[in-house]
């Protein structure tokens, strides 16, 4: 592959924000659409691999064209730096970088860490709409993953424009992989697809009808739509982002819970990103594929024809690899080796010491920033402090952390910082933790000083060898910010944190009643900070927010007294609440087969957060699951006669996703072909028809002079499948 190198170009940027802090380099982007000065940046425990270069490259270019139809033709992937470590070998080709470093990159190429392992991934502390640090990919990865080009676009869609994931993790509740909506359990998605819960752990096919499995995640196989890449842009006919129009709203997905149930699309439109025309701004016949330019870290050094010491030149003697032990250390920070010469001949000694970190063990490193560091004082003023605790690349959450405030008045305030997901904390166990100061605690103009005090054992997560616990207890500097124009002390205006993991569960049969129960996580009195005093429940008859009724905490289908929930921030929380009982209307009464129910929580000023995310209450059919590939296989052998093939059905279960086939058929050779069944019943002498609510799709394939029959299933599940009339029609 030939390299197009980077050559420098005048144009006019597109306002951009950068990341939280402005702790990384700024992607700028250009009027014309194009995305430039993104640094890619591959670690320096990366051994040495040209080829790396090449498959970057290439990834990038095919990424780039993608992002062009993907987004309707207005942006597009137009310069990228890669950042090779100075543990690779100088080459003459590549310039000396300058200011860019690895901790500054936008695309990190690193070794796998214990949480995602090989998997790409966007570290994103911010809400929606808000530009992640970095996305992380393994050189793993890059030579052996599939779809690597619409990978970028989909991590590039979390990183830059603040977009979430469609499709659930298997670190999240069993309960947000199903939408329960209409009487029918479906998977947690946007567009319509094909495909099964499959077993992560021993890939076979799992019946989340009848046992909700934490390690069974639906995985698609096809798609019927082409849309959407935040859920499935490895499928092929995959090629658009969910619009208002093909949205999925009400799915319990990260993009609805964190952006209010808006598509991809209109949060996207609310971004500078895509508010001008940029096709106006292109020259002609301008070009997708993005410029390449390559730098190097300084430090590098060529190759030499030094001999390894270990050849023992000139007769330089060696000694072996000596590891340091606890008594040959002299105080804590000092080490003494002593070397005695032996002969006269001892006169070349060379000594190497290198540091190494225990196995497994890497430093924990601790940093803390603020989303402003010059705050020009309002009413509603608010500061959020980010402290990030990391091994490496890997996330360090289960710690208690504490951000202690010292403000210009010299008083301290001291907040708990969060790494559970709720509230401005967008992400659980990402290693980002997140703590918020209202407005009314600011003390006067001046600089504040922060601290974070660090305490507990981390656990990070990971298959259970390669988890490492370890004490941390550590106080840090978390800098500083300026406060200015301050007028005073103001009102109370800051309301507790919007409830964002609102959850229901799929409801239990009590003294013939359907119960449901509800979970969150308690918010505070001042975003996650103390206590709500007060929650308020809507129901309505759609997800969305405009026909929301009050639901009073005194209603006959609340069982929980609310006054209980009122804890502390942080407390997960569980509401039981009675099927039967909702009602929604105009007090007439009007009972609905699914109802959907919001919560607001209040604070003791009054303030009140915006509306949770919805989450859906129906009495679901238990053998319905909607957009299932059948659990099952059929063979079929063929008797023909003058006008009539009957075919018998026997059906095997599938053992692995693996075996479904999902190719498409062959439609050249098919006849056309009518199903018909029937079923007769005689109760008391009356004849009665009964027509079985199952659509059948029959494709008819002829091979060797032979009928080849496949029945595929559409809606409900049944049994029936024995001794199947199938009447062919020439």
């Amino acid at each position: 592959m030939n390299w197009v190198f980077f050559l420098y170009f005048s144009a006019m940027s597109v306002a951009s924000a950068s990341n939280i802090g402005g702790t990384r380099q700024d992607i700028l982007h250009n009027d014309d659409g194009g995305y430039r000065n993104i640094l890619v940046a591959i670690s320096r425990s990366v051994p040495e691999d040209l080829s790396l270069l090449n498959r970057i490259q290439g990834h990038f270019e095919s990424a780039s064209e993608f992002l062009f139809e993907a987004t309707e033709k207005q942006v597009y992937f137009s310069d990228i730096t890669i950042l090779v470590p100075n543990t690779w070998t100088l080459n003459s080709s590549w310039e000396v970088a300058e200011d860019e470093t690895f901790d500054k990159a936008r695309i990190l190429v690193g070794p796998a860490n214990r949480v995602w392992g090989d998997k790409p991934y966007t570290l994103q502390p911010g809400l929606c709409g808000v530009e992640g640090d970095y996305i992380h990919y393994t050189p793993e990865y890059l030579t052996n993953g599939t779809a690597q080009g619409r990978n970028i676009v989909k991590e590039f869609a979390h990183l830059k424009w603040g977009l979430f994931d469609e499709d659930v993790s298997i670190n999240e509740k069993v309960a947000f992989r199903l939408h329960n909506e209409n009487s029918e359990l479906s998977s947690t998605r946007c567009g319509e697809y094909i495909g099964s819960f499959v077993n992560k752990i021993t890939g076979e096919v799992c019946d989340m009808s009848k046992e909700k499995d934490p390690n069974c995640l639906y995985v698609p196989t096809a798609a019927k739509t082409d849309s959407s890449i935040l859920y499935a842009h490895h499928l092929p006919s995959v090629t658009k982002f969910c619009s208002k129009e093909t949205h999925y709203r009400g799915h319990p997905n990260r993009q609805n819970r964190l952006c209010e149930d808006r598509s991809a699309w209109e949060v996207m439109n609310s971004l500078p990103d895509f508010g001008v025309d940029h096709q106006k701004k292109r020259i002609e016949n301008f070009s997708l594929i993005p410029r390449i330019k390559i730098i190097q870290e300084i430090g590098a050094k060529s190759h030499t024809n030094q001999r390894p010491i270990t050849e023992n030149p000139n007769g330089l003697k060696t000694t072996p690899t000596t590891t340091v032990e606890e008594d040959e250390k002299k105080s804590e920070n000092e080490i003494e080796y002593k070397i005695t010469e032996k002969d006269a001949n001892d006169m070349n000694i060379l000594l190497s010491v290198t540091a190494k970190p225990v196995p497994n063990s890497q430093p924990i490193a601790i940093s803390t920033r603020v989303d402003s560091h010059d705050i020009d004082f309002k009413p509603n003023s608010t500061l959020t402090i980010y402290t990030n605790i990391f091994q490496g690349l890997t996330p360090v959450p289960n710690l208690t952390v504490h951000c202690l405030v010292n403000t210009s008045t010299g008083l301290e305030v001291k907040i708990k910082s969060f790494d559970d997901g709720t509230g401005l904390d967008s992400t659980p166990n990402d290693g980002v933790y997140t703590a918020s100061m209202a407005s009314h605690k600011f003390q006067g103009s001046g600089y504040y000083s922060i601290q974070v005090e660090v305490d507990g054992e981390g656990i990070a997560s990971g298959s259970r060898a390669n988890r490492v616990k370890r004490r941390t207890q550590r106080t840090v500097s978390g800098g500083v910010f300026i406060v200015s124009n301050f007028t005073g002390s103001v009102t109370d205006r800051t309301p507790p944190d919007r409830i964002t993991d609102l959850l229901a569960d799929f409801g239990s049969e009590r003294n013939g009643s359907t119960i449901f129960t509800l979970s969150w996580t308690a918010p505070g009195n001042d975003l996650n900070v103390g206590r709500a005093s007060n929650y308020t429940f809507y129901v309505s008859n759609d997800s969305s927010t405009s026909n929301l009724q009050v639901l009073p905490n005194n209603h006959k289908s609340i069982l929980t007294n609310v006054n209980s929930l009122l804890v502390d921030a942080g407390t997960n929380l569980e509401l039981e609440i009675d099927f039967e009982q909702l009602e929604f209307g105009d007090g007439s009464n009007v009972t609905l087969n699914t109802y959907y129910i919001r919560m607001v929580a209040e604070d003791d000023k009054g303030n009140q957060a915006e509306h949770s995310n919805p989450v859906s209450l129906t009495i679901a059919d238990p053998q319905t699951i909607n957009l299932w590939v059948p659990t099952t296989t059929t063979s079929t052998t063929t008797t023909t006669t003058e006008a009539i093939t009957t075919t018998e059905a026997t059906t095997t279960t599938t053992s692995s996703i693996d075996q479904l086939d999902t190719t498409p058929a062959d439609i050249s050779d098919v006849k056309t072909a009518m199903l018909l069944i029937l079923g007769l019943g005689i109760s008391g002498g009356v004849v009665c028809l009964l027509f079985i609510a199952v659509f059948i799709i029959l494709i008819v394939k002829h091979k060797n002079g032979k009928t080849k029959c496949s029945i595929v299933f559409k809606g409900e599940k049944t049994d029936q499948t024995e001794n199947v009339n199938i009447i062919v029609l020439d």
